[in-house]
């Protein structure tokens, strides 16, 4: 699963890298260690290309009493499609969650260990989004979705985010790219930096930039 990550390039400059076209964002101050529930940023291309605020933890469109509904965090690729939570968003509302790397921890023993897994280069996690009505009031809901680890990635888990480079960002969002095109979008991906980090990640309050400093 990935239940953790962080950003913290700034919104700006994501967005000039990126080329949007609106920018409806709030919090642009560098994210260390984002956790579920929390507002994320993410590009959609509707009519035009956007970084906006989803809520992490997909609440689908359907649920009668999304108050009580307990968002999902992941999708997998393998059940995507298949999933009624999750095939509507997988077609029509897919986004990219600009990433600077995720956390994952390795089992040693007894112990967890936390890792920071980032790519040399830049990237973003692959998402699917929905719209709900919440107390009267819209909410954009996301979730991240994972495939099976990379053999380097398998070393500290059996699961991991399904990362997008900035090149094939466009087919990820576009509604008219092929299944092919898609399932080869969500592979594995195999060329990793991954470092132990401190434990105080473990702690979802704990925002503080030596969140990915090696240890």
């Amino acid at each position: 699963m990935c239940g953790r990550f962080a950003q913290i390039e700034p919104v700006d400059v994501i967005a000039q890298r990126l080329q949007v076209d609106e920018v409806l964002v709030q919090n642009t101050a560098p994210r260390y260690n984002i956790c579920p529930g929390e507002d994320i940023v993410a590009l959609v291309h509707t009519q035009s290309k956007k970084l906006v605020e989803l809520r992490w933890g997909l609440i689908p469109y359907w649920a009668k009493d999304a108050s009580a509904f307990k968002p999902l965090i992941n999708a997998r690729v393998e059940t995507v499609i298949q999933k009624p939570s999750f095939k509507r968003a997988f077609f029509n509302n897919r986004c990219i969650i600009p990433a600077s790397g995720f956390y994952e921890w390795k089992k040693e023993g007894a112990k967890k260990i936390p890792y920071f897994i980032t790519v040399d280069d830049f990237f973003g996690l692959a998402g699917i989004y929905d719209r709900v009505t919440i107390n009267d009031k819209q909410l954009l809901t996301c979730a991240i979705l994972t495939t099976a680890a990379s053999e380097q990635m398998s070393i500290i888990h059996n699961r991991m985010p399904v990362i997008i480079r900035q090149s094939e960002f466009e087919q990820w969002l576009h509604n008219k790219t092929s299944s092919e095109m898609l399932e080869k979008l969500m592979q594995p991906f195999n060329t990793l930096v991954m470092y132990p980090v401190s434990p105080k990640v473990n702690n979802p309050s704990y925002k503080e930039p030596d969140c990915i400093s090696p240890v």
